[in-house]
């Protein structure tokens, strides 16, 4: 066994990979440059090099800080910065630089506590400093007054947290095995609670809204399903979709919170035939203000016999990865039995995870899945044993516009 001594710790992680990196970043960046309108891909691709880069040149000691210290301080702190109005505050003071000072009194705060939390963000590179004890709102600071970006911050870490202390000891009990009961993960340890995930925050307002315009804010820059560099739309479900019945459906987003995916789909496709219906439960319904007129809400349970039959296409985005295999088999079950056979489509909107270089957000997402809900984020094998193996569909196809971004498993009846 190689002996570790200290010195590893303050070493550089990889530093004879600087140079290599130095001139991958600098192409990343002439790509991003010549991208114009197309510029998602090369702009990841750049910021996945610049965050390998600075790895490289960290020390174990300092990436330990970060993860013990500096992070959980960040969150702790900006979530503060919300809960007290400070970011809504600085935006509405305008662009210039602000004072400490001013804005604790402007907030009815102590200025010592305001000035170490704001040292801290700006320490960090979330905030900028002009001076000493004085700031300018920067572009991540004032998205931070939008609900959709704050949201976030009042509903997730009160969330979360509690559950990632707790789940060290869930998994001790258990033998260190992962959860397959959806009401037995270190979530309802953390919380007291007998209740699923969803029942749960319903129950503990705002805890169910604040969730919904949270997932508005993580949809911001993400490109559409049904953008046609995605899924091809019209070839897949617009041609061959029966134009002789006025009832007709051509798509029903199933558990669609409030309407962000069935309504980028009618904004893609204004002139598209057919009806359009939103399916979840009453509690997220009627929080589903102000849809468009061509819009069906439609109270739904997944579990329950699928109302609608035989549809030119059932979309679920962020479903199947909620719930452990036995009850997401059970969901695309209920699918499968209202399909039309050569007609119906069943289109899962999900990570499907690479088996090299993965995306933090879809490991990230993984384990929330796993310790909150015993649900996952699936293999490309893993979607074909639940859909293919366990439900009897057949994947025709997953439709990938890049990498950390969802892809659309394309699923129909088998011949």
């Amino acid at each position: 066994m190689t002996s570790i001594d200290l010195d590893s710790a303050v070493t550089p992680s990889n530093i004879g990979a600087v140079p290599r990196l130095l001139s991958e970043v600098a192409s990343a960046g002439d790509a991003l440059s010549n991208a114009g309108d197309y510029s998602l891909i090369p702009r990841l691709e750049l910021l996945a090099k610049a965050r390998e880069l600075a790895r490289a040149l960290e020390t174990p000691r300092e990436m330990m800080i970060q993860h013990v210290w500096v992070q959980p301080s960040n969150s702790m702190a900006i979530t503060f910065g919300v809960r007290t109005g400070l970011w809504s505050t600085m935006a509405k003071n305008g662009d210039g630089p602000q004072k400490v000072s001013d804005l604790a009194k402007q907030l009815g705060l102590q200025e010592e506590l305001l000035q170490r939390m704001m040292r801290h963000i700006s320490a960090s590179g979330y905030l900028d400093m002009t001076a000493p004890d004085e700031y300018t709102p920067n572009h991540f600071t004032k998205s931070l007054s939008l609900h959709v970006m704050s949201s976030g911050y009042y509903t997730l870490p009160p969330l979360f947290n509690p559950t990632f202390l707790h789940v060290h000891e869930w998994l001790k009990d258990r033998g260190y095995t992962i959860p397959t009961d959806k009401h037995d993960t270190a979530y309802q340890i953390a919380h007291n609670t007998k209740l699923h995930w969803f029942e749960h925050i319903q129950s503990t307002p705002p805890h169910g809204k604040n969730f919904n315009a949270h997932m508005r804010g993580y949809l911001l820059g993400r490109p559409s399903w049904s953008d046609p560099e995605f899924y091809p739309v019209k070839e897949r479900l617009l041609d061959g979709f029966d134009r002789e019945s006025s009832n007709a459906v051509l798509l029903v987003d199933i558990a669609g919170g409030i309407g962000h995916y069935t309504d980028q789909f009618r904004s893609n496709f204004p002139d598209a035939p057919g009806r359009l219906i939103l399916q979840d439960l009453p509690i997220v319904l009627k929080d589903a203000q102000g849809l468009n007129p061509r819009i069906e809400g439609m109270e739904y349970d997944f579990f329950t016999e699928q109302p609608v039959k035989g549809a030119r296409a059932y979309y679920t985005h962020f479903v199947l990865h909620d719930w452990p295999d036995e009850d997401a088999v059970k969901i695309a079950t209920r699918v499968k039995e209202a399909m039309k056979p050569g007609y119906s489509k069943f289109l899962v909107h999900e990570h499907v995870v690479p088996a090299m270089k993965q995306d933090y957000e879809q490991t990230a997402l993984d384990l929330i899945m796993m310790t909150n809900f015993g649900g996952k984020e699936r293999s490309a094998a893993q979607w074909s044993d639940l859909l293919e193996k366990r439900c009897g569909l057949k994947i025709v196809n997953i439709w990938t516009v890049v990498n950390g971004i969802e892809s659309v498993v394309e699923c129909e009846l088998p011949e």
